[in-house]
């Protein structure tokens, strides 16, 4: 009887260390990878700017396609490292006091010139209840409302709508977080709201997993590695949350 229990604890334990190597290699070849990386999209971006003025525009244009693909390149090994961190615990928190002004100035200046070119209606509203300051990880958090908001641009087409409500939670009401158990702290909800394609009720928690996708077909039309919201969603629950979504097909989604 004993045996079969010493068998899947040992499993257990050979898993766990084999996802701990997994993580550990993903880390250090992560790391490995952006050094050159960064070399490349730093001389990328001298060539596109042409200082010296003797390179042809198909030449200029080249340097541009090399940079781009290379920004699209870090930013999955980005996210890759944040995954590893994630799942092998070494990710840490910056918690400090946030101005909940600060971080809606923070993603105006990111966004409002992308809304600005697709013709997209972009609001961030405060409700007039917050309180000066809130306590968390405000590049963390942060993190989480740049993947939401590029999600909602992605999916968003021209002159729709993505709005950011910013509300204080009333902990003595219905609880919208369900691993929140401290009392007498400012609660908040950040809900990032569009007009976009919408997403199916099959597909909702799906797109929460490691490089799953709504489109997950090799024909798809909107680029992207599925890890943003993996990462949010971990993310999240670090900083004692969670993500929920709301969606219809063609209509919009609200996370």
């Amino acid at each position: 009887i004993n045996e079969p229990k010493e068998a899947i604890s040992l499993k257990a334990e050979e898993l766990e260390l084999s996802s701990k190597y997994k993580s550990e290699f993903l880390a250090n070849m992560s790391h490995e990878l952006r050094t050159p990386l960064n070399s490349i999209l730093i001389l990328a971006r001298i060539l596109k700017e042409n200082r010296a003025n003797n390179l042809s525009e198909e030449q200029i244009k080249y340097a541009g396609v090399i940079h781009n693909a290379g920004s699209d390149l870090l930013s999955l090994i980005n996210d890759i490292l944040d995954l590893s961190k994630i799942e092998s615990g070494n990710i840490d928190l910056h918690i400090e006091k946030i101005r909940p002004i600060e971080v809606r100035n923070n993603l105006e200046s990111l966004f409002t010139e992308l809304a600005n070119h697709k013709k997209i209606d972009f609001k961030i509203n405060l409700d007039d209840n917050l309180p000066a300051e809130f306590v968390s990880d405000q590049g963390r958090l942060e993190q989480v409302l740049k993947n939401l908001l590029s999600n909602a641009f992605k999916f968003t087409p021209e002159k729709g709508n993505i709005e950011v409500q910013i509300n204080l939670v009333e902990t003595n009401s219905v609880k919208l977080f369900s691993n929140l158990k401290e009392s007498g702290k400012n609660i908040l909800s950040f809900a990032v709201k569009d007009s976009g394609i919408g997403i199916s009720a099959d597909k909702q928690q799906v797109i929460f997993e490691a490089f799953q996708q709504e489109d997950g077909s090799t024909s798809r039309k909107y680029g992207g590695t599925g890890l943003g919201l993996s990462i949010s969603k971990e993310l999240a629950n670090l900083l004692g949350g969670e993500i929920k979504v709301e969606s219809k097909q063609g209509v919009g989604s609200t996370f």
